[in-house]
């Protein structure tokens, strides 16, 4: 999972896993039993990824998962592939160490940009850049990519020119990368007060919108 804060540990309520769910450490390159927070991300609450872990043993779509965290708060798809692109070149580095590919890649991501006012053109170039960088490594999973705009007061107008981008990012002729969820459709009630991150419902309500997605 790779993005901005609702892809890594800002969700209200911890959880831990119950089924053969391992957390992929991009740290150490080692795997632990996942427990929130997930290890290789930021923040000290839960995440979406270990109760969708779950969620895909328990309907008998995969007898093992394993997460891959690789997601920053606050990140901007600039921010990912300059300052922040170790985030994504550690982790291609490590699961190639380990001898892992990634069967599904999983990026959520887009509030930053709606405050940023990053445009529906620029926000499709600077995807397709990060999305160039597991390509170039080897790595073709399916990338799918979330529609996520919402958090706190972001002007509309611009959420809108984001979620755009995240349409006209989609090709899966060359990149293969597919649209996912649409994480805006969790309202307030499956939010913290800050209208942004997730309470415990909300969490749920998202690893829920990702299982629909992974095959």
């Amino acid at each position: 999972m790779h993005g901005q804060s609702n892809a890594a540990n800002y969700g209200s309520a911890r959880y831990t896993a119950r089924e053969a769910v391992d957390n992929f450490d991009p740290a150490t390159g080692k795997c632990f039993a996942a427990v929130d927070p997930l290890l290789g991300t930021d923040g000290l609450g839960g995440s979406f990824a270990t109760r969708l872990g779950d969620i895909l043993i328990q309907t008998g779509r995969y007898d093992r998962v394993i997460l891959v965290p690789l997601a920053k708060g606050s990140s901007s798809l600039s921010f990912l592939n300059n300052e922040g692109a170790h985030l994504t070149t550690n982790g291609i580095s490590k699961l190639k160490a380990a001898g892992m590919t990634p069967t599904h890649i999983l990026f959520q991501q887009g509030e930053t940009d709606a405050r940023l006012t990053t445009t529906t053109e620029e926000y499709a170039s600077l995807l397709h850049q990060l999305v160039k960088r597991f390509r170039a490594a080897g790595f073709h999973a399916p990338f799918y990519l979330s529609r996520s705009t919402k958090c706190g007061n972001a002007e509309p107008k611009n959420m809108a020119a984001v979620r755009a981008g995240q349409l006209a990012a989609v090709d899966e002729a060359s990149l293969n990368v597919r649209l996912g969820p649409d994480t805006d459709t969790i309202g307030n009630e499956g939010r913290s007060p800050d209208g942004c991150h997730m309470n415990e419902a909300g969490t749920l309500a998202n690893a829920a919108l990702w299982a629909a997605f992974i095959r």
